[in-house]
C-alpha cells in the first residue's frame, strides 16, 4: 500500500506542477532548455506510474480494510443520487430543467 501511495504522490505531484507553481515550472523549463525538462518530466511520471502499477499488485495480493460504511449509509447514498439521473438527462435533452438550471 506504501508503493501505491508513493507512486500517486509522485505521478500526481508532477502533473500538478503547472497548476501550482507555473512560474516555477517555466523557470526550470528555461534553464534546463524545454526538451530536457520534458524528458525529466517523463521519466518522473513514468517511475510513479510504474510505482502505482506495482503497488496496486503489491495491495491486491494483501488487501487492507480502510474504510467499513456503515449500513444505513448505503441507502442514504441512494436516496441522495436519486436527482442525478434526471439531471444527468436534462443537461443534454431541451425542456424547463435545463432553462431553469442553466449555468450562465
Amino acid at each position: 500500500m506504501t508503493t501505491l501511495i508513493i507512486g500517486l504522490i509522485i505521478f500526481l505531484g508532477v502533473h500538478s506542477i503547472s497548476n501550482v507553481a507555473p512560474e516555477w515550472r517555466n523557470r526550470r523549463a528555461a534553464a534546463m532548455g524545454e526538451n530536457t525538462w520534458q524528458g525529466l518530466y517523463s521519466v518522473i511520471a513514468l517511475v510513479g506510474f510504474a510505482l502505482i502499477v506495482y503497488g496496486y499488485g503489491i495491495a491486491r495480493q494483501t488487501p487492507t480494510v480502510v474504510y467499513v460504511p456503515p449500513v444505513w449509509l448505503r441507502n442514504t447514498a441512494i436516496v441522495l443520487l436519486a436527482p442525478v439521473f434526471p439531471l444527468l438527462l436534462a443537461a443534454y435533452l431541451p425542456g424547463r430543467i435545463r432553462s431553469t438550471l442553466r449555468n450562465n
